[in-house]
């Protein structure tokens, strides 16, 4: 990618829970050669991220007085104070080696990523994923050896940004068809338990019941 070459340190998969679409789930359970729900049950959770916001016509939107009474105290402890809605991202995400302070669970330290052929489109991109036109990656992602390698500096608005937001138009397209159709509907099958997330913070571990009620009306 224009001269940058990943050197699989994994500190990307450390740092983040790696979402995966339905489409790439299937190539995935494929590249593994494992039935598509036996991959969903043994190497995904739920992923749930919530950001205190306004109700949104087009994004899901979720009322405090709807979540349960333990991701509410939850969020209540972590921000001192109660907003009254949330803009949630249902999703299902990668395992973790070590529970929520882990690394994805398809990273080996020797061999780097084991699903690299059919890896997620954000691990495809990282660490050329931003919204800003000429983002300077090295700041965002500082953490990153192989930019640090290739002179990260100069990468700075070299039309990243077009790629990312396709990547992220994709998304956004999945959770309308959440939005619309209910989760359920979209995902043949899911796991049944997984981790919340607040404003891109680890909030606490979910179960399958407790992540349904918090989306009731797009379960």
């Amino acid at each position: 990618m224009n001269g940058f070459e990943c050197l699989r340190c994994g500190e990307c998969c450390r740092r983040y829970y790696i979402v995966s679409l339905p489409e790439e789930v299937e190539r995935q359970a494929e590249l593994v050669k494992i039935p598509g729900k036996d991959f969903v049950h043994g190497k995904m959770q739920l992923y749930l991220q919530l950001f205190p916001a306004e109700p949104s016509g087009d994004k899901i939107t979720v009322t405090s007085k709807d979540l349960p009474k333990r991701l509410y105290r939850k969020i209540e402890n972590a921000l001192g104070f109660m907003p009254s809605n949330f803009i949630a991202l249902p999703l299902l995400c990668f395992k973790r080696t070590l529970g929520s302070l882990g690394c994805c669970i398809f990273y080996d330290s020797k061999k780097g990523c084991t699903i690299y052929p059919a890896r997620p489109k954000e691990c495809c991109l990282f660490p050329f994923i931003s919204l800003k036109e000429s983002a300077d990656y090295a700041t965002l992602y500082p953490f990153c050896k192989g930019l640090a390698a290739s002179h990260s500096a100069s990468y700075a608005g070299m039309g990243h940004a077009s790629k990312a937001k396709e990547h992220f138009a994709e998304v956004a397209e999945h959770l309308g068809e959440v939005k619309e159709k209910g989760f359920k509907k979209i995902w043949k099958y899911w796991p049944k338990s997984g981790v919340c997330l607040l404003e891109g913070n680890f909030l606490c571990k979910i179960s399958e019941k407790d992540f349904f009620a918090a989306i009731k009306p797009y379960s």
